[in-house]
């Protein structure tokens, strides 16, 4: 299980990035199905901009709605999945990323595990969503050049594939991880501000049992905030 890494943040020009991940190689877990969170280091925008929009261009253009971010997001997931050799993933339709996204947002911070001591496995099941096994990567940015949405779920995607040493590289591994079939995407925006969660999902195979850990609650994690 990795350990928690905080680096640290800057006030209104950051970027935050965190990663959960699950370890499903066996059919019963001993410990909670997601790994304890990472808070990876906050990139300055001076730093980052230029090499975040080679990849991940500044799009113009109208408000894209929210089915058209999921599906920005969902393309550009699998762009870098198809470049490694690995197959896509779907878009999946659970609640608990959406509804999560929006809490986070008007907190401005980001975190795994929120006020109620719920995390995302307990999100899931409280939200009556289908129970998968879960890998969450949540991504927040509040650069107030790159208000275009789209641009900024790019710039996200991109940062967490190839600016991720400082969560240990879990954001791209659950990108990249061959074992998740679908992705449940929650984005939540106001103009210069944008969190996005990832639950990653693979579906349980016959016999699989949660631990009963899982389901508890849990003192909140360490945020992240701007």
């Amino acid at each position: 299980m990795v350990g928690i890494i905080i680096v640290g943040f800057f006030i209104y020009q950051n970027l935050n990035v965190l990663t959960n991940k699950v370890d499903s190689e066996l059919p019963k877990i001993e410990q909670s199905p997601y790994t304890k969170p990472i808070l990876t280091k906050i990139s300055t925008l001076t730093a980052n901009i230029s090499q975040a929009t080679t990849n991940s261009p500044i799009l113009l253009g109208p408000s894209p709605s929210l089915t058209e971010l999921r599906q920005v997001a969902l393309d550009d997931l699998n762009n870098y999945r198809k470049q490694h050799g690995i197959g896509p993933v779907t878009l999946g339709n659970a609640k608990s990323p959406q509804l999560y996204s929006q809490e986070l947002l008007q907190e401005r911070c980001i975190h795994h595990i929120d006020s109620k001591g719920e995390g995302p496995m307990l999100r899931y099941k409280n939200n009556g969503d289908t129970m998968y096994l879960v890998g969450e990567n949540i991504a927040a940015d509040s650069d107030a050049v790159l208000t275009n949405p789209k641009s900024q779920v790019l710039k996200e995607n991109y940062e967490m594939m190839f600016d991720d040493a400082g969560s240990n590289w879990g954001h791209q591994k659950n990108i990249l991880d061959p074992q998740w079939s679908s992705v449940s995407i929650g984005i939540a925006t106001i103009p210069g501000q944008l969190v996005m969660v990832q639950d990653f999902q693979a579906s349980l195979q016959p016999g699989y049992e949660y631990d009963p850990s899982s389901f508890e609650t849990e003192p909140q994690d360490a945020k992240s905030c701007w």
